[in-house]
């Protein structure tokens, strides 16, 4: 049965003893990266510490652009020289913390994240690719400081863990320490129903109509071992671009019999593509790996990367690359 590794004394002394810290997670920040920001948060300032997030963004999803404004989207030269703490969440490298990487070289970095694959950083690290979520990691955090989780706070490591999960669609076999977390949190007050509605309700007509123009624009190779979807900046003016319908374009693409890998290319500007990945759970194909390859990250059935190359050349890129590995 699987437990969680105990935390380094160093890493929950340093939360201890340091008074101000500023808290991080990666470029388009999704439901784990979030809520275990937030989470992270009120762990530190129940610690009675001084907290800064931080996150480059972009918020411009609906359901996430309310909160820009409780994030700093740079570390100035003063808040740098009072050296605080920069503890990253969810992210598996420096580069997918956008420009505030480079904005926080230098500082004493914690790291908490279960991505598989990427580059190892950071002064300390608390890193565990089997749990399900960053969040879940953040709750054995809570229990080694002995901090209540309050109903808000339990919500927050719930709702990571159910985007990550797939609401308990991509949990495996003998995994029950999982199961008996989350009904720790439904047992503090989290409703999965109010849950589940947060993660797929509430969606536009214009995201609908996007989703639907993604699946028409479907194409297969490796006699349909492969799927992707492109979209591009011209989308913009037709449709509602900004609500994220990657989660729901993989579930409708690894539907397909005999698919393994689906990717989807997003062009943010010109010569900027987002890439994500995934697999099925009969795939042999390590996205995370790949993923890697172009300056990403994640785990081996799901992850992405920003490349700094046109759509079409990161297409033809990927394409291959896929190709070689099936």
């Amino acid at each position: 049965m699987f437990k969680y590794p105990p935390i380094d004394d160093q890493i929950l002394d340093l939360l201890r003893t340091k008074d101000e810290f500023i808290v991080l997670g990666h470029v388009s920040p999704d439901g784990d990266c979030l809520s275990s920001q937030m989470a992270m948060y009120s762990l530190l300032l129940k610690l009675g510490k001084t907290v800064h997030l931080a996150n480059a963004g972009p918020f411009d999803r609906s359901e996430i652009s309310h909160l820009r404004s409780d994030f700093l989207a740079h570390i100035d030269s003063e808040l740098y020289h009072r050296n605080p703490i920069a503890v990253v969440v969810d992210c598996s490298s420096p580069d997918r913390l956008g420009h505030l990487g480079a904005e926080i070289d230098g500082l004493t970095t914690v790291v908490f994240d279960h991505h598989s694959s990427g580059e190892q950083f950071g002064t300390y690290r608390y890193i565990v690719p089997r749990s399900v979520s960053t969040t879940l990691i953040i709750m054995q955090l809570y229990k080694a400081l002995d901090v209540e989780i309050s109903q808000e706070i339990a919500e927050h490591l719930f709702f990571g863990f159910a985007t990550d999960s797939g609401f308990f669609r991509f949990i495996n076999a003998y995994r029950g320490e999982t199961l008996r977390l989350a009904a720790e949190l439904v047992d503090l007050g989290v409703s999965p129903n109010v849950m589940n509605d947060r993660m797929t309700g509430g969606k536009s007509l214009g995201y609908v109509k996007y989703l639907g123009k993604l699946i028409d624009r479907s194409e297969s190779y490796y006699d349909g071992k492969l799927m992707i979807s492109s979209s591009c900046l011209s989308d913009r003016d037709t449709y509602i671009t900004t609500d994220k319908p990657s989660d729901l374009l993989y579930t409708m693409l690894l539907s397909v019999k005999g698919v393994e890998v689906v990717i989807f290319f997003k062009e943010l500007e010109m010569g900027v593509t987002e890439v994500g990945f995934r697999s099925s759970h009969q795939s042999t194909v390590d996205v995370g790996a790949l993923a890697e390859q172009f300056g990403g990250g994640g785990h081996k059935k799901a992850a992405g990367a920003t490349v700094h190359q046109k759509i079409s050349e990161t297409r033809k890129l990927l394409i291959e690359a896929v190709g070689k590995l099936l």
